[in-house]
């Protein structure tokens, strides 16, 4: 498709480059700009050779394999189609005026409305579009902070996409000790996290600064033993651990900095993700169960390099940059005429030093298990079905019985799986069996034989 000149171009001449400097209003569907966390906690460093076997990359990432894009599996499980090579996928968006809004704009001109109003509706795509790399970027970031890898789409290999390991150490991982914080009865969030601490201490590291979810944060509010922090922490008389409320938030983290000796951070940033169908999901990129801690404020690098378009401009389009990401303006007119804001940039976030970065899986105690090991029906068909409750799993966990037994189907809901089994009382009948496999988001495996007599 053809870039031609803007429709606007006298416009863009006079305002572009100040639209794209300082851009304020509107970002993600929110009245102000949202609080990225990539900005303050990586350095930005250019390389003129970002590839995949860059010296900027190979210090820092352990493996960058090629897996499938929209797999069922958790990340860290796909299996690695081969390793990655080349130059890392450069990010984009753009956004368009349809005819109809040209249209609009041209009668505000025929009418003598101010140019600089004109102009913001020309280009108020430009926050937009500068909004939505760095929201991307951001997104990147948080999902590899919180769980140690990203999965990266690249357009030239469909369906498939980049996952980079960052060497997170399985050492340096923990889980919940009694029980998931999201069971507030029997969990011990100061135990869970103070694992991370003694593990730095044994290993000569320091944690300066704790990440978790706003969820998680939540659930540890609710368990006993941060009641209990929070409330000695403030001189409160505790005549009845029982009946201590919720504390609030400030208070909880001031407690828990203090016992810990770490400044600890909430992490609830929301982000609108558009699809290539063009529909918007909502999606938080932080690993809600996941809880980090850090050796210092700074953990990594945004490392960027040169589009070949900002080395080979497209004549007649107009470009602007903003810090690493190149800004562009056109039209096209085929199948119809349209007016275009770009941004595109060749970045991607680099955590250094996973080794000494510690994670707390709060979501389970990774140990899977059930209620039961067995469940038992008569040869009659049982279309109500049985319960199996599944217990200290690692979410999200899935269940499965063989194909082959098509006899035996399963349904799930909430920690619970239902089981049925169609009649066994025909002609030569005998008992038979089949077994129910649940996996977690760990890997680890609990089982239940299923029976049935004839």
């Amino acid at each position: 498709m053809a870039q031609n000149t803007s429709i606007f171009a006298a416009y863009v001449d006079k305002f572009f480059k100040g639209f794209v400097g300082r851009f304020t209003e509107y970002w993600n569907g929110k009245k102000q700009q949202p609080t990225y966390l990539y900005p303050t906690m990586l350095r930005e460093e250019y390389t003129p050779d970002l590839t995949w076997n860059s010296t900027s990359l190979n210090n820092s990432i352990v493996a960058a394999d090629v897996v499938a894009m929209d797999s069922p599996l958790p990340l860290k499980r796909r299996g690695t189609l081969s390793r990655a090579s080349g130059e890392v996928a450069k990010l984009g968006i753009k956004k368009s005026l349809k005819e109809k809004e040209i249209s609009d704009i041209m009668v505000m001109e025929s009418k003598g409305q101010q140019e600089a109003d004109i102009a913001r509706r020309i280009l108020n795509n430009v926050p937009k579009v500068i909004g939505g790399i760095q929201t991307r970027v951001e997104i990147m970031f948080e999902q590899a902070l919180s769980s140690g890898q990203i999965l990266i789409a690249d357009d030239n290999m469909e369906g498939l996409g980049i996952r980079v390991d960052f060497g997170y150490k399985d050492a340096n991982k923990f889980h919940a000790i009694a029980a998931a914080w999201s069971d507030s009865e029997h969990a011990l969030p100061l135990d869970d996290i103070r694992q991370l601490f003694d593990a730095a201490d044994a290993n000569s590291d320091s944690i300066s600064d704790v990440y978790l979810s706003e969820a998680y944060f939540n659930y540890a509010r609710k368990c006993q033993d941060v009641k209990e922090l929070v409330a000695t922490a403030n001189n409160q008389v505790i005549i009845s651990a029982a009946t201590l409320p919720m504390p609030n938030r400030q208070k909880t983290l001031e407690a828990l900095g203090d016992e810990f000796g770490a400044t600890f951070h909430i992490v609830n940033n929301s982000y609108m993700v558009e699809a290539k169908n063009g529909t918007q999901t909502p999606v938080k990129p932080w690993e809600q169960g996941n809880v980090v801690g850090v050796p210092s404020a700074t953990v990594g690098r945004l490392v960027y390099g040169t589009l070949a378009e900002d080395m080979n401009r497209v004549a007649g389009v107009s470009y602007q940059n903003s810090g690493f990401i190149l800004v562009s303006e056109y039209s096209h007119n085929e199948p119809s005429l349209e007016e275009f804001t770009a941004a595109q940039a060749l970045v991607m976030p680099v955590i250094d030093d996973g080794e000494h970065i510690y994670v707390l899986h709060a979501s389970g105690t990774g140990v899977i298990d059930t209620d039961v090991d067995k469940v038992t029906f008569t040869a009659a068909a049982n279309t109500t079905g049985k319960k199996v409750k599944v217990v200290h799993a690692d979410l999200p966990w899935t269940a499965a019985v063989p194909v082959a037994d098509s006899w035996c189907t399963i349904t799930t809901a909430g920690n619970e799986i239902t089981v049925k089994v169609s009649a066994n009382n025909g002609s030569g009948a005998v008992k038979r069996t089949t077994v129910l496999t649940i996996t977690d988001s760990e890997g680890n495996t609990a089982t239940v034989d299923i029976e049935q007599a004839a």
